[in-house]
């Protein structure tokens, strides 16, 4: 079948309000497409219809804002246009988008060749070396804190000198210079700069604009409500002249304001936009009736929103179950029990269900139930795999074979193993970095010039020097990540250490496992990304390094906070803690401004995920340092309509589980013992 005839399939496959979508002309489009109304099909459609129309796949830039949804939508566009087409389109974040621009061009903004970007972890690291500077003790002032109110000053465009004029944040505006003065010494970016920066090369330099507004002539923006000022004027910058933008997301959806999101951006589309069509997609392919009209009735009480009111034909389905437990331990056992019942009833595998809290101090109740009553679970973002010492350990290595002067990467490394390479042997090294106008890896490459470096020392980055040289070879030879990373491990004593050495503490035996997970995520990469390179994997790490898909595809109940499950869905979802202080949160309540849209967003969020089920569930009471204390039911509880809701008590009987599940549970405990004896 032709593409032509391939697409007209999909068009006529689609709801009137998509087909107007997919098929719009003429000038920037705004698609509000409320939760479960097919958005990333309108969108992979439109990419279709425009490729089927004569745009080049190579001048289609589709952007979206994590690496899983970007692979997932140019895994669904191949399948309309093809793998090659759909490979020569730039389909991927803002983040990816950016570093793609400043690693062309990055020279022409002052950087050296090659880019070092910290992660969250280096950043935070980083903070803390401003705080001991500027003498400000890091136990009572959290630097997390401090880098969420930079970044969003930065990308609000606010400089540390407007910052400082307001008599209550000089203190966060002093560690906001440094924090720059820090990026600038050390010549590397972390991730507000991939996008800042390549605004700053799209503006300072208008060949460098001419170039990528000539090689994008088609822009499709998913979750265009979660964008924040700069990223508009990136997108603004590049579609300034063709116009050709389409963005796609929902107001009522929106809920990163507190890391810079501004829902603004999506509500003032025609004024940024005044030759823009706003189109709204309403019929819901998720959810059930009562789950549809009670998530509307909630979200109608925001008052700054686009009007609309999602639909389903699919029936209404069951109302949406309102539990009152006596206490936190109560609520977990509910839920425990409801999943085994509904599993051995309705034979559900334990990955249709999801559990979604607030806070992750909620989830100690959750897990003990579910270990009590053995049902497997994955607490999603509790310590990403990418964030482990040993992980980041081997991506250094690697780093250093793509870019050696990445100053980051190499401190990381530079004593691990140790080589008797301490803060005064750094400071020397750094000193003649400054004195040969080179990097630090120029000055680990020239140790023997460097002043008071003893024979260890040198033989040690001498050492560094070689085998890094080798694994370039290596790789250039064979191409195989895996190889490439066991051998590194191997050669530099780092798997030694992990295991063995006393300084690197306990648990070397588990460390040098989780090396094992990643050579095998690398190898498996490779399999499924015929022709990626090592920078293409770096990149890919750097910039969503998320779960594995081996962690995902587990039969599991999945446990995760309300902002993480957007964008997921499950049959029978839980929303636990529903209850004043946790949704909306305390912080909101607190605030002098009294605003709790954003917290009734994310509840209707958390609502929407569901597609048969939904259970709301709250406590009576919960337990502080000085006791019980009384709860009081969250206020969107009271905006459900009666009818679309079923109350349930569980109060006398909180803390008990099922007299089934209490038979089974104990005829597995004798199961157990009986098993031990043999």
């Amino acid at each position: 079948m032709s593409l032509q005839a391939t697409v007209r399939r999909l068009v006529d496959e689609l709801n009137p309000q998509q087909r107007a979508a997919v098929l719009h002309e003429g000038g920037p489009v705004l698609v509000l497409a409320g939760a479960g109304t097919g958005k990333t099909r309108v969108i992979t459609v439109r990419i279709a219809h425009l490729v089927a129309g004569g745009i080049a796949p190579d001048n289609v830039l589709a952007l979206t804002f994590t690496n899983k949804a970007a692979g997932e939508m140019a895994e669904r566009v191949g399948h309309f246009v093809g793998v090659e087409a759909a490979r020569a389109m730039t389909i991927g974040t803002f983040h990816s988008l950016g570093l793609r621009m400043l690693e062309h061009d990055a020279k022409k903004l002052g950087y050296r060749r090659g880019i070092s970007l910290l992660d969250a972890a280096d950043q935070a690291g980083a903070v803390r070396q401003c705080l001991k500077r500027l003498r400000i003790d890091p136990r009572r002032h959290d630097p997390q804190l401090f880098l969420m109110a930079i970044s969003n000053a930065r990308n609000a465009g606010v400089t540390p000198e407007q910052m400082a004029a307001s008599p209550s944040r000089r203190l966060t505006a002093k560690v906001y210079q440094a924090y720059l003065d820090w990026l600038a010494a050390y010549h590397a970016m972390d991730f507000d700069d991939l996008i800042l920066q390549a605004i700053r090369l799209l503006e300072e330099h208008p060949e460098v604009r001419d170039r990528w507004r000539a090689r994008f002539r088609t822009i499709l923006v998913d979750e265009y409500q979660d964008t924040n000022g700069a990223q508009l004027k990136l997108v603004s910058l590049l579609a300034q002249e063709h116009r050709q933008l389409c963005v796609v997301g929902d107001d009522d959806q929106s809920i990163y304001g507190w890391r810079g999101a501004d829902f603004r951006n999506i509500l003032h589309f025609e004024e940024h936009f005044p030759d823009a069509t706003a189109i709204a997609l309403t019929q819901n392919y998720r959810s059930t009736g009562h789950i549809l009209d009670a998530a509307n009735a909630i979200i109608h009480h925001n008052v700054e929103r686009r009007e609309k009111s999602l639909w389903t034909d699919v029936g209404d389905g069951e109302r949406v179950r309102i539990v009152t437990c006596k206490d936190p331990q109560g609520e977990a056992s509910f839920v425990a029990a409801e999943i085994r019942r509904r599993r051995e009833v309705e034979h559900r595998p334990f990955h249709d269900f999801g559990v979604l809290f607030r806070t992750s101090a909620q989830t100690r109740a959750i897990e003990e139930a579910f270990r009590l009553a053995s049902i497997p679970y994955r607490l999603v973002g509790a310590y990403e795999f990418f964030e482990r010492k040993e992980v980041k350990d081997v991506l250094s290595y690697l780093r250093l074979l793509v870019n050696p002067h990445d100053e980051v990467s190499l401190l990381r490394i530079i004593n691990f193993p140790q080589r008797g390479v301490g803060p005064k042997t750094l400071a020397a090294l750094h000193d003649h970095a400054q004195q040969i106008r080179g990097s630090l890896w120029n000055a680990v490459e020239r140790a023997d010039d460097v002043p008071g470096m003893n024979e260890k020392q040198l033989a040690g980055l001498a050492d560094l020097v070689r085998v890094l040289r080798e694994a370039r070879q290596r790789y250039a030879e064979h191409q195989n990540l895996g190889d490439l990373a066991d051998w590194l491990c191997e050669v530099t004593g780092a798997r030694e250490a992990w295991i063995r050495d006393p300084t690197e503490g306990p648990g070397g035996e588990r460390r040098w496992k989780n090396v094992e997970q990643l050579i095998r995520s690398m190898r498996g990469w490779q399999d499924r990304t015929p022709g990626g390179e090592l920078r293409d994997y770096l990149r890919l790490v750097a910039l969503d390094a998320k779960a594995t898909a081996e962690e995902e595809a587990r039969d599991e109940v999945a446990l995760m906070t309300l902002h993480a499950a957007k964008g997921l869905e499950w049959p029978v979802c839980f929303v636990i803690g529903c209850q004043e202080g946790l949704i909306p949160h305390q912080r909101t309540l607190e605030d002098s401004r009294g605003d709790v849209s954003e917290e009734r967003r994310l509840f209707y969020v958390g609502l929407t995920r569901a597609r048969r089920t939904a259970f709301l569930t709250l406590a009576k009471v919960r337990l502080r340092f000085h006791g019980a204390e009384p709860t009081r039911p969250s206020r969107f509880l009271r905006e459900i309509p009666v009818i679309h809701r079923e109350d349930i008590d569980r109060v006398k009987t909180a803390g008990e589980l099922d007299k089934s599940e209490t038979i089974r549970r104990f005829e597995e405990l004798k199961a157990r013992l009986a098993a031990k004896r043999k």
